[in-house]
């Protein structure tokens, strides 16, 4: 049957408004503005092929929008964890690997749907269900340029619940996780331990990236 689906149930949601220029429509109100844009294939679950468009990096948001019309967006609020992965061994391009908060969206791994309903129906642990999602530059070079605006702008939308201080659980406000103990801890943790544990090898930060945390600790901090 049916139920309520919040609106953290799926992270990837539908998004369709475009400006003159084609790209995503910003929010004015909260001054929203597109940091990124480049061609990338979009891969949910372990969907290899993936779908091409482009992607574009807001201030607030990740919106892709594809070569078949289709678009989706991703509030950064929404994204768990996200790291560079470089492993090729599952036909998977150099990527951004990314858990999204919620299920797989409509259209997506329907199967998967199916197991997170079940796994979801005590209604206590709307956070341990995770979407993975890849995101592959057309151009592999760019690579770590858009792991660097995607830490950037994430770190401009700290999680709500972290900044009402409902959990106390406010190790990575930002919803970037480096450690995995942070990890092994924080919301989602089973879901998301369980998917480190396949992608521990090649999940890397980048060395510039880094250096600009080593620079200015304080940018991931409230």
């Amino acid at each position: 049957g049916s139920r309520v689906i919040n609106m953290t149930a799926s992270g990837i949601r539908p998004f369709a408004e475009r400006d003159a220029s084609g790209g995503p429509k910003c929010d004015d109100s909260v001054n929203e503005t597109i940091a990124l844009s480049l061609p990338v294939t979009f891969h949910v679950a372990d969907d290899v092929v993936g779908r091409r468009g482009v992607l574009h990096v807001t201030t607030r948001r990740l919106v892709w929008f594809g070569d078949d019309g289709a678009g989706f967006e991703v509030p950064f609020q929404a994204l768990t964890m996200h790291a560079v992965s470089t492993d090729t061994s599952e036909g998977f391009k150099p990527c951004i690997y990314a858990q999204v908060e919620g299920l797989v969206p409509e259209g997506f791994g329907e199967n998967d749907d199916d197991e997170n309903e079940d796994d979801d129906e005590d209604g206590d642990d709307e956070f341990d269900d995770t979407t993975e999602l890849r995101l592959a530059p057309t151009d592999s070079s760019k690579l770590n340029d858009l792991f660097k605006t995607l830490c950037e702008c994430a770190a401009m939308n700290p999680d709500s619940e972290d900044e009402e201080g409902l959990s106390g659980e406010d190790d990575d406000e930002d919803g970037l996780f480096f450690d995995e103990t942070e990890v092994a801890t924080a919301a989602g943790a089973a879901a998301r331990m369980d998917a480190l544990a396949r992608f521990d090898a090649v999940l890397t930060v980048s060395q510039e990236l880094e250096q600009h945390v080593k620079d200015d600790p304080g940018r991931f901090e409230d």
